[in-house]
């Protein structure tokens, strides 16, 4: 008898410690003021000894945004010293894996952790489906978990959806002083998939105008005159970059040659950003802070190369990013 009490107390305090309500799971306010931190800094799908995939926490006088739900997200809000239940908002830049594969845990663990208000999730069309099917997917942990948090809303119910079909600048949102607007970008202009039910693939990139400065997250893109005119005059650019040189030589290394190869290449090429088409970018758009993320790139590639060659053409100041970086905003 005693030994079952033993054990029933010990699953009480399991359960207590898997789905607490307060402390930690609340989170602590933010303080007032803006920052940016760099949650995963990696760019393509593949696994990275040193870098999580991407996503990028915007905080403003306590609101918190997350742009991409790259795969790790949940650890690295944890590290950064926000719970992923106190996530205000999450936008996605488009529906690549990479920027995707943490909706999962980011979603069941926000859940887990006494999510009591909604995390809408916004994104280009097709951001409803991706969510149906993850939320189909966690819903069977949902199942089992229910009878040891019997009081917790439908998982599902705590993250609405809202697709925005973006061509020319729009803004989506004035919130809390903080005005959030899209424009579609060029990662998808020339090699891109044939229609789904949903439409057209779309990438958007996403500028914040806050009340201590501005700051734009380019998202996957190559560059254009739209793009260009949306990040004018702003304070921080969250930018992509390729380094086709490591690309190419990583390719060859695993066999990839020929058309395979140049049709990878084309892409990169095009539909990312290049150090001297981002220099000239950042330059024209006068932007004051370069901050680099999503490093397209090869197993062995320099940041601080790639930064050198920027500084041939951006002036302005350029920080070659790594997971956890904070930049403040103002």
């Amino acid at each position: 008898m005693k030994l079952a009490r033993r054990h029933l107390l010990r699953l009480a305090g399991a359960a207590a410690v898997t789905f607490p309500m307060r402390g930690w799971a609340q989170g602590v306010p933010a303080a007032k003021g803006a920052r940016i931190t760099l949650l995963g800094t990696a760019g393509g799908p593949p696994p990275h000894l040193d870098r999580s995939q991407p996503a990028s926490l915007l905080e403003v006088d306590g609101r918190r945004y997350l742009i991409d739900a790259g795969e790790n997200v949940g650890q690295q809000l944890a590290r950064a010293g926000t719970p992923p239940s106190q996530v205000d908002l999450t936008l996605l830049t488009h529906l690549h894996w990479d920027h995707t594969l943490g909706l999962d845990y980011l979603l069941a663990s926000g859940w887990m952790l006494g999510r009591n208000k909604p995390m809408p999730i916004w994104g280009p069309p097709g951001t409803r489906k991706l969510v149906d099917a993850t939320l189909a997917a966690v819903g069977i942990g949902e199942d089992i978990f229910r009878p040891q948090a019997p009081g917790r809303p439908p998982l599902a119910s705590l993250y609405p959806v809202r697709e925005c079909d973006v061509s020319t600048p729009q803004v989506l949102m004035e919130d809390h002083g903080v005005r959030i607007s899209a424009v579609a970008n060029t990662h998808y202009a020339q090699i891109h998939s044939a229609p789904h039910d949903y439409g057209a693939d779309k990438s958007y990139a996403y500028r914040f105008d806050t009340p201590y400065g501005s700051v734009v997250f380019t998202g996957d893109t190559g560059p254009s005159a739209p793009l260009t005119q949306f990040c004018h005059g702003a304070d921080v650019l969250v930018s992509e970059i390729v380094d086709l040189p490591s690309i190419r030589a990583g390719l060859v290394a695993v066999g990839t040659q020929g058309p395979a190869l140049e049709t990878l290449m084309a892409h990169m090429e095009f539909q990312h950003l290049t150090p001297e088409k981002l220099g000239a970018l950042a330059q024209e758009a006068g932007v004051k802070t370069l901050v680099l993320t999503h490093f397209v790139a090869g197993r062995n590639f320099d940041p601080q190369a790639l930064a050198a060659a920027l500084g041939r053409v951006f002036k302005g100041r350029i920080v070659a990013g790594k997971d956890l970086d904070v930049i403040p905003l103002g």
